[in-house]
């Protein structure tokens, strides 16, 4: 871990001098576009993707998944350029929250920030608790909670290195996983046991006849938001804005990179699968599809190696949010969106590698505590925050256009489009939500941290105005700038 800590004042950071209204540089802005994407893309983590959210797709909605992704596919597009406008108009450490409050309003911003603060170390949970799972294949008997509390603990301290270091650790674990893509990829387009054709006639199990039937358009809409929680991350690349050379450009190349890479690396190898299984009917039916295509295709040995590299992805995952979400808390203590003690210790960084050391540590502790927690409880907290999330970065989008017409920086094709289209889509999600009782809970969990976020900005950020929520702007070294 780096040392020594830097000592922060106590009182709100000032202005740097002769740039009024920005924050001084006190990351260290050395990740190039290809260190941002490997970042961003490690924590999406394609590979356990398809192995765990795909898996569970093609079991429920069988051939109806190659609609239902390739309707996400467009929806996170479409999400990908409201990001990376507002990413570029805004190159601000903090992600969602950073952009939200600057182009849509503080008080959404801090709602943003609440739902960011518990599902990011939430979702670090419940990828640890599944680690065990895919190191199973080579350690027996391995408890998913003590693997989880020592993998949460590893990754922590790996994220406090620099951020060089975390992409390229990141990246070499991200090539090995992309290989086990490409492996299922190319055993599913040397086996082809039906036509391309079939994959896009929606089709599913029926426990009832064990044959394949019609897949009601209900089921086709929950696939998309399945397809939808399993393509994110791409957003991510906007934590790092203050730590990427040339960040107005970089940034959103490095978003819409992420998401087109993301989208076809989970939707080609589940096409391949769907393509190359031998019956469907089986594979649906199985409990673990993927894991079953491989082992019928590949034999146990090469299955045991990919399921290794599956957990290593989860792994490189959990580095890759947690570095996230110490930005996150680094960047809400120096706007002083918490109380003064608070944002004193938080916002401190490391002399040597320039990494909000502090607030990594934090987060990995609330990450570290959530391992305790049930995993189905955890699944359930953080079901809908995502669709909360996207809702304010569209409406975030329109916002920025309609009140900074002359702002320079990237601008989104199609404009109105694809915000208006994201607000549609979501708004289908949530009358989805609505209509499934299964997912009332859940709906009903996120709206608390989004109301929970409007309060406390109501009642203790907005009579503060004057010294707290100082949302500046970050300054672009000119060197870093013109590179």
């Amino acid at each position: 871990m780096e040392q020594p800590i830097t000592s922060v004042p106590a009182q709100p950071p000032e202005p740097v001098s002769g740039t009024a209204g920005n924050y001084d540089a006190s990351l260290s802005r050395s990740l190039g576009l290809g260190g941002n994407i490997l970042i961003t893309l490690s924590s999406i983590s394609p590979a356990s993707s398809v192995f765990i959210l795909g898996g569970a797709a093609l079991t429920a909605f069988g051939t109806g998944v190659v609609w239902g992704f390739l309707i996400a596919g467009v929806v996170s597009i479409l999400v990908a350029f409201c990001y990376a406008e507002l990413a570029s108009a805004y190159p601000v450490a903090g992600g969602d929250y950073s952009l939200v409050s600057r182009a849509l309003g503080p008080a959404f911003g801090v709602a943003t920030f609440f739902i960011s603060l518990v599902s990011l170390p939430l979702i670090v949970a419940v990828f640890a608790l599944g680690v065990a799972d895919y190191l199973g294949v080579a350690i027996a008997g391995l408890s998913p909670q003590q693997t989880a509390l020592v993998v949460v603990v590893l990754t922590t301290v790996t994220a406090c290195f620099n951020i060089r270091t975390n992409a390229w650790l990141t990246g070499v674990f991200l090539f090995i996983e992309m290989a086990a893509l490409v492996l299922l990829a190319v055993l599913g387009l040397v086996h082809i046991e039906r036509p391309v054709e079939s994959l896009f006639t929606a089709q599913a199990l029926d426990p009832a006849t064990g044959s394949l039937a019609p897949l009601a358009i209900s089921g086709l809409m929950i696939a998309v938001t399945q397809g939808i929680f399993s393509f994110n991350g791409y957003g991510g690349a906007v934590y790092f804005a203050e730590e990427t050379k040339n960040p107005t450009k970089t940034l959103a190349r490095a978003v819409i990179w992420s998401a087109a890479v993301t989208i076809a690396a989970e939707i080609i190898p589940l096409g391949a699968i769907l393509l190359g299984a031998s019956s469907q009917e089986e594979l649906f039916g199985s409990e673990l599809p993927v894991e079953a295509f491989l082992s019928e295709r590949a034999g146990e040995a090469v299955t045991m190696l990919v399921l290794l590299s599956v957990a290593f992805a989860i792994i490189n995952a959990i580095i890759a949010i947690t570095l996230q979400a110490g930005r996150l808390l680094y960047a809400a203590a120096r706007d002083q969106a918490l109380p003064a003690g608070l944002s004193r210790g938080l916002q401190q960084v490391s002399s040597k590698g320039q990494v909000p050391v502090v607030a990594t540590a934090v987060m990995g502790v609330f990450a570290f505590v959530a391992c305790f927690v049930p995993i189905d409880v955890l699944l359930t907290a953080t079901g809908s925050t995502l669709t909360f999330s996207y809702l304010f970065i569209a409406l975030a989008a329109i916002n920025h256009r309609r009140t900074n017409r002359n702002r320079t920086g990237y601008r989104m094709p199609w404009w109105p489009l694809p915000p208006a289209l994201c607000i549609a889509a979501l708004g289908l999600v949530f009358i989805v939500a609505i209509l499934d009782p299964a997912q009332w809970l859940s709906l009903g969990i996120s709206l608390v941290f989004v109301s929970a976020g409007f309060i406390y900005y109501f009642l203790y950020l907005r009579p503060r105005s004057g010294t707290h929520l100082l949302l500046l702007d970050a300054v672009i070294d000119e060197e870093n700038h013109n590179a």
